[in-house]
């Protein structure tokens, strides 16, 4: 065999370069509960604090009903994102569906679950801490997994980048196919993490009714 032959062998054996994956970055792989840590101490101030809002105001059942619209959009972004994207993320590009009005509707649906949150708590602390978890999940996890879709999909990337909006929706871009294939395991895998979720308002509810009314019910401080 010369050396030639050696060299074609040699390079046909070799593996195919693995693509770039952002799942190996600490700020990526740990957003879940990093959110959890930056926002549940303030949430738990605040359910320990003094109520504010009177328990007669008008504006408890306007931020419930808020609180329950905001919740609504994360169930409908998670579930319409997961049906486009589900199994697909690190292999194809998505440009459809909810992909089409911004480039992370997983993390616009994440968002408004937070900002019911907010309301469900009655509270701008609340709003204040989330405003920079926000901010830190723009720099630390948004911007690094645009970094790596870049590298993975290159200029098809870039271009669509361009035309669609990092976070807020544009619905006048709206785009889809007549069918797209769903991978129902990671759309069941969402169902559960949906329904786990909803307990979350139902218990703050419960809690903040308990704040209220309550006399035995802790008012350690008093919190915006």
């Amino acid at each position: 065999m010369t050396s030639e032959q050696s060299d074609q062998a040699g390079s046909a054996a070799a593996p195919a370069p693995r693509p770039p994956t952002v799942r190996g970055n600490f700020a990526f792989r740990h957003r879940g509960l990093m959110g959890v840590l930056l926002l549940t101490p303030v949430g738990l101030a605040v359910l320990a604090s003094s109520p504010l809002i009177p328990a007669d105001s008008v504006l408890r059942p306007l931020l419930n009903g808020a609180g329950w619209v905001f919740f609504l959009l994360y169930v409908m972004f998670r579930t319409w994102a997961t049906i486009f994207v589900g199994g697909r993320k690190d292999r194809e590009l998505q440009t459809d569906g909810p992909y089409s009005l911004c480039r992370n509707p997983l993390y616009f649906g994440s968002l408004c679950f937070a900002v019911s949150l907010a309301c469900f708590l009655e509270s701008a602390s609340f709003l204040v801490v989330l405003a920079a978890a926000f901010f830190f999940y723009q720099v630390r996890v948004v911007r690094t997994e645009e970094f790596f879709l870049e590298q993975l999909f290159d200029e098809d990337y870039r271009n669509y980048r361009r035309r669609t909006p990092r976070f807020w929706p544009r619905w006048s871009s709206y785009n889809a196919p007549q069918f797209v294939r769903v991978d129902l395991r990671m759309l069941k895998k969402e169902a559960g993490r949906l329904w786990r979720a909803a307990l979350v308002p139902i218990a703050l509810q419960i809690a903040m009714h308990l704040r209220a009314t309550a006399d035995w019910w802790p008012d350690w401080f008093t919190l915006p």
